[in-house]
């Protein structure tokens, strides 16, 4: 067995390090937005001198809280971001001290739910929705996108006093696409058999891709690379598995822990906690509104239809990380991942490479289920 990691510790104490960090930064001016999800350009909010923290809720202490407003019966990852937010702006007692430094929610219109939450947020925080055409493919798709981000800018302008220059926006691009790089060196080495890092390890990393500032986060990638490199291989101890699916946000690393306390070894994930968040870079050579406007519209979430990139993208992913199996991880009532399992199954089943579907929530309660039926999956590809 291999000896812990020691960069991973770097990553597990970052929490107090950053709130202490934006806490600073904000006494001195500088405002800080919270974003839930991918198709907000970080690079858009430093080149207006602003900074970021994702909201995006794993925990299931704030569900009950988020209940008192919003129905039962929708997607996990809503009621504890919204949980959060209500907590931390009604003087609650659990903890997420990161919430209370937000000046404004930059939220985007993807699923239903996450819709029809924002319209409530605004109670507790101020909220800019930024709206996103759900047909990628069509011709006025970019046009469009193009002028919700200038926009967007426009907004951030006011929001901090600053002026976004073209070069400015330009130098983030580069930061970020170097930020994008150092991922994929790091997800490079789980290509390796067996790879030198568990999939519950990276999990755990790449929740904070979006918490920390880019240059806390690629420093410690690069170290983590550096020590992954350093590794002398060991003996395979399973099959090779993706995870693909819903967003695994902070908290949230049930399905991994148990998938590997089963033995198998997870080398890569096809979800925004995984290649959905870093795969593409932005085109440095184009005029960069238009780049970030290309670059984000491209991400295949499964609120965009047709979303044919993703099917192939997964298929790619299975052969290039010569996977022996795929766990397809939803979350309860998320429709849009659920539905869309029938077409990833069905391309997979053309390579010959099986897939098992998970439906869960936060909770525990179905622990011991799961792990049933990953054994079982297990000793059937192996």
């Amino acid at each position: 067995m291999q000896p812990p990691l020691k960069t991973l510790d770097y990553f597990q104490e970052s929490y107090d390090i950053r709130v202490g960090q934006l806490k600073e930064k904000r006494a001195k001016g500088t405002k800080v937005i919270g974003t839930f999800c991918l198709f907000v350009p970080d690079e858009i909010i430093f080149a207006a001198g602003a900074d970021r923290i994702v909201l995006c809720g794993g925990r299931t202490d704030t569900i009950a809280l988020a209940e008192q407003s919003l129905p039962r019966n929708i997607c996990p990852l809503i009621k504890s971001s919204f949980g959060a937010v209500v907590d931390a702006c009604c003087g609650g007692s659990l903890s997420c001290a990161h919430v209370q430094l937000v000046d404004v929610v930059v939220a985007e219109a993807t699923c239903d739910g996450k819709k029809k939450m924002y319209e409530l947020l605004p109670r507790y925080l101020p909220t800019y929705v930024l709206d996103l055409p759900q047909k990628p493919g069509s011709p006025e798709a970019i046009t469009y996108f193009l002028s919700e981000l200038r926009k967007f800018g426009a907004y951030l302008e006011d929001l901090t006093g600053n002026t976004i220059h073209d070069e400015e926006l330009k130098k983030e691009i580069h930061s970020s696409n170097e930020t994008r790089r150092l991922l994929h060196r790091l997800f490079d080495l789980r290509r390796c058999d067996p790879p030198p890092v568990t999939g519950s390890e990276v999990l755990r990393v790449m929740q904070r891709q979006f918490f920390l500032s880019p240059e806390q986060f690629r420093e410690g990638i690069r170290q983590l690379c550096e020590e992954m490199e350093q590794r002398i291989p060991s003996a395979r101890t399973g099959p090779r598995i993706m995870i693909s699916g819903c967003p695994m946000a902070a908290g949230n690393t049930k399905i991994a822990e148990i998938v590997e306390k089963k033995g198998a070894v997870i080398v890569v994930e096809e979800s925004c906690t995984g290649t959905r968040s870093f795969w593409d870079l932005v085109d440095e050579k184009k005029e960069p509104w238009a780049a970030l406007a290309e670059r984000y519209l491209a991400i295949p979430c499964a609120c965009m239809t047709p979303n044919d990139e993703r099917i192939s993208r997964i298929v790619d992913l299975a052969r290039q990380y010569q996977v022996d199996g795929v766990v397809y991880y939803t979350l309860q009532f998320c429709h849009g991942y659920n539905i869309e399992r029938l077409r990833v199954q069905q391309a997979l089943r053309e390579e010959k490479i099986p897939l098992l579907a998970i439906e869960s929530d936060y909770g525990d309660s179905d622990v011991e289920q799961i792990g049933i039926r990953i054994d079982a999956f297990l000793e059937m590809i192996t």
